[in-house]
């Protein structure tokens, strides 16, 4: 499961990445369904596995500017159950916790609810309202049950746009209204950094310099992969801390 909270200054470059992104949602949709509706735009983000799509649609997802953007934001946690209920109810209640009058105090009990009881209180929620839905992690290759889902979604204000990360590129294509947003490796540089906040407590890597020039080494073989460069950060901590 993942969820929105970040700390902005956690997150090692993906600067430009995140200014493309949000220029990508500032856009007005560039074409409808064939039927007219423009109401709805969805962004793809596709990548391998440990790339940091996740972190990257986090880091879009708490900008400020979002929250200029869009009356609503929704955030989704996919992953291999693509279940249409149960992602309703997770829209539902995100969107009971992200209305400004709303908290989770008052957020509702709709697991008893049947389909059809969700789908109006979704469509009632975001009716009119402009807004953002992520969709993270998505696996899902039924072309049917999407549309099955995006139909059910598309009844906000024009401009609202739904942004998904998946490591699928057939599925970033089946899903995508605009071309997929191919997340790249980090940058050596930005490798590097994220190595060192990982393996050694800050400023201790100016102590070991020797056990820089390891670490260099070791982000090579990374290959821009920041949750390579994580783990082995992490798991070389206690033997470069010293």
């Amino acid at each position: 499961m993942t969820y929105p909270d970040i700390d902005a200054s956690s997150v090692i470059g993906r600067e430009n990445e995140k200014d493309e992104i949000i220029k990508l949602l500032m856009q007005p949709h560039p074409h409808g369904d064939g039927d007219g509706d423009k109401s709805v735009c969805v962004i793809p983000i596709v990548g391998i596995g440990g790339l940091g799509k996740t972190t990257l649609a986090m880091a879009v997802f708490n900008d400020k500017m979002m929250d200029t953007l869009f009356q609503l934001k929704m955030w989704v946690c996919i992953s291999n159950d693509f279940d249409i209920r149960k992602i309703i109810i997770k829209i539902i209640n995100s969107a009971t916790a992200s209305a400004p009058s709303s908290g989770f105090a008052h957020q509702e009990n709709i697991n008893n609810l049947d389909i059809v009881q969700l789908v109006s209180s979704m469509r009632q929620k975001l009716s009119g309202q402009k807004f953002l839905v992520v969709l993270d992690d998505v696996w899902n290759d039924d072309r049917v049950k999407w549309f099955e889902l995006k139909d059910l979604i598309k009844v906000g204000a024009p401009g609202s746009k739904i942004m998904a990360t998946t490591r699928s590129n057939s599925i970033a294509l089946m899903m995508g209204d605009v071309p997929s947003y191919v997340l790249q490796g980090l940058s050596p540089k930005d490798c590097f950094s994220l190595f060192v906040k990982w393996a050694f407590k800050e400023g201790a890597e100016k102590k070991n310099p020797n056990l820089v020039e390891i670490g260099i080494e070791i982000v090579k073989k990374c290959q821009g992969v920041p949750l390579a460069v994580r783990t082995l950060g992490s798991s070389l901590f206690s033997n470069f801390d010293t």
